[in-house]
C-alpha cells in the first residue's frame, strides 16, 4: 500500500518542502491538517511523542522528519529524482545545513518586528501568547533555533546574495532540473518571502525571485482532506510494513527488541518509545502498539536523531 498521508499545516515551512515535491512529482495524496499549536492528540496516538511537522503516514507505518520524508517519496516515485546517486554525501551534507542552520537563519528573518507587525497569528494578543507559549516548550532545553535577527540577518543576506549569482547561470541549485537542495532552500525562502511585509526584500534578487516562482509552480500535487480520525484507523487497519532488522553501529549496543527511546538532536525533545525494529546506519524505527492506532512502526532517520536504550 502507498497511499501517501501527510499531516501537514498550512503555515509549516517543512510541510511546505514536502508539498513542493509532491507538486514536482505530481502524486495524489491525502492530508491531515494538524494544530499549529499542541495538544495534536491524532498525530501523538501516531508518532508515540514526536511532535514536529510534517509526518507522513503510509498505512500503519509513519514517517517523521522531512529528509526522511523526501527519500522516501523520491523512491517510490523514482521518476524525475531529486537524488543524483554519484553526489549523495555532498546533497546530504549541504541539505542537513539548510535544514538546520538555515533554517534557523531563516526563523529569525521571519519573525524580525516589522513581519511580526503585520501576521494574523500576532494580532491577537491571546493567540499569540498561546504561540509563544507552545513554542518554548517545544524547545525547552535546546538553543538550536534561538539566533539574534543582528547575527542571523548578515548570514541571511550572504547566501541569498551567493543564490542570486548561481542562479543567474542556471534555472535551478541543481542546474538544468532541481535536486533536493531546490526543495530544501525553496521551504527557507518561502517561509521569509511569502510574507508581505518582507516580499519586497526580494527586489534586490531577481534570478531568485524567479527561482522561487519556479518552485512555486510545481504546485502542491493533488491532496484530498482526510480527518485525523480517519487516518488512526488507516493505521489501525493496515499491518507494518517494515522489515526488522538491526544493524550494529561500532560502540552501539542495540539489539532487536530492545526498548529504546529516540528523538532529534537539536530541539523537540519528545521521545518515542517503543521496541527496536530497525537499527541501521541511515534510519531507526521503533514498533509500538497504541490503544486507537493498534501496532505502528515509528521511522526516524539516523541523521538527526539520537536513540537510547531504556533499562527497567
Amino acid at each position: 500500500m502507498n497511499d501517501l498521508i501527510l499531516h501537514q499545516y498550512a503555515a509549516s515551512p517543512f510541510s511546505e518542502k514536502v508539498r513542493c515535491l509532491l507538486g514536482y512529482k505530481q502524486l495524489s495524496y491525502h492530508a491531515v491538517d494538524i494544530p499549529v499549536i499542541m495538544p495534536k492528540p491524532n498525530l501523538m496516538t501516531l508518532t508515540g511523542g514526536y511532535r514536529k511537522t510534517p509526518v507522513l503516514q503510509i498505512g500503519a507505518d509513519i514517517y517523521c522528519d522531512s529528509a526522511l520524508i523526501c527519500r522516501l517519496i523520491d523512491s517510490l516515485y523514482a521518476k524525475n529524482s531529486v537524488y543524483v546517486p554519484s553526489q549523495m554525501a555532498t546533497l546530504g551534507a549541504a541539505s542537513h545545513w539548510i535544514d538546520t542552520f538555515l533554517f534557523k537563519v531563516s526563523v529569525a528573518v521571519a519573525f524580525q518586528p516589522k513581519a511580526l507587525a503585520s501576521s494574523d497569528l500576532f494580532s491577537d494578543p491571546a493567540t499569540a501568547e498561546a504561540f509563544m507559549a507552545d513554542r518554548a516548550d517545544f524547545s525547552k532545553g535546546s538553543t538550536a533555533l534561538g539566533l539574534d535577527l543582528s547575527v542571523a540577518l548578515a548570514h541571511w543576506l550572504m547566501h541569498m546574495q551567493r543564490l542570486e549569482d548561481q542562479l543567474s547561470a542556471a534555472n535551478f541549485i541543481g542546474g538544468a532540473n532541481p535536486n533536493i537542495l531546490d526543495f530544501s532552500t525553496y521551504h527557507c525562502c518561502w517561509f521569509v518571502y511569502k510574507n508581505e511585509v518582507l516580499k519586497s526584500d526580494l527586489q534586490g534578487f531577481p534570478a531568485l525571485t524567479q527561482w522561487m516562482e519556479r518552485m512555486a509552480a510545481f504546485g502542491h500535487g493533488n491532496p484530498a482532506t482526510i480527518t485525523g480520525d480517519t487516518a488512526v484507523e488507516i493505521a489501525r487497519s493496515n499491518v507494518c510494513a517494515a522489515e526488522a532488522k538491526v544493524t550494529a553501529i561500532a560502540g552501539e549496543e542495540l539489539s532487536l527488541g530492545d526498548t529504546v527511546e529516540v528523538m532529534p538532536i537539536d530541539y523537540g525533545f519528545q521521545p518515542t518509545q517503543g521496541e527496536l525494529l530497525v537499527a541501521s546506519i541511515e534510519e531507526l524505527v521503533v514498533k509500538r502498539v497504541d490503544p486507537r492506532a493498534g501496532e505502528v512502526a515509528v521511522h526516524f532517520p539516523r541523521l538527526g536523531f539520537q536513540v537510547k536504550k531504556v533499562t527497567e
